[in-house]
């Protein structure tokens, strides 16, 4: 759910607003991510693959991948959870530090969900030209 801006909010509150709307974004993109993942991984163990003259090493390759996608997924789905509700503490901070110490972990977190986005599309690449491959190969 989107908090909204409300007239009666200061800057510091529609700060926290924003930075909370951010991690409901996140943590909702990680989400369907996580389904994504639990399809690719549905899909490589399946009959499908073992049936279909593809190379298995690069099937259990992708797999393993996968599952090291799923497990950071979750890890960063974690900590979106974890850190959403420390924003509200942001409220009482007396000084520009203390402001800091909580944007500082906003931006590492946006960080490394932008670099564990980068490692998905280049796994789901790989499965996608293994994947047509596959296909080809069987229809061929």
């Amino acid at each position: 759910m989107i908090n909204k801006i409300q007239e009666h909010h200061n800057d510091e509150e529609i700060e926290i607003i924003r930075l909370q709307n951010d991690i409901d974004q996140w943590k909702s993109e990680l989400g369907f991510l996580i389904q994504e993942i639990n399809f690719y991984l549905e899909l490589l163990n399946s009959k499908i693959i073992n049936d279909i003259d593809v190379n298995k090493k690069e099937a259990n390759d992708l797999l393993n991948q996968f599952l090291m996608l799923k497990v950071t997924s979750e890890n960063i789905e974690n900590k979106c959870g974890l850190f959403k509700p420390k924003l509200e503490e942001k409220k009482e901070c007396e000084d520009i530090q203390c402001d800091h110490a909580y944007l500082n972990e906003h931006l590492i977190l946006r960080y490394k969900i932008d670099r564990h986005m980068k490692d998905v599309r280049k796994v789901k690449g790989s499965a996608f030209k293994y994947i047509r491959c596959g296909i080809k190969n069987f229809l061929n």
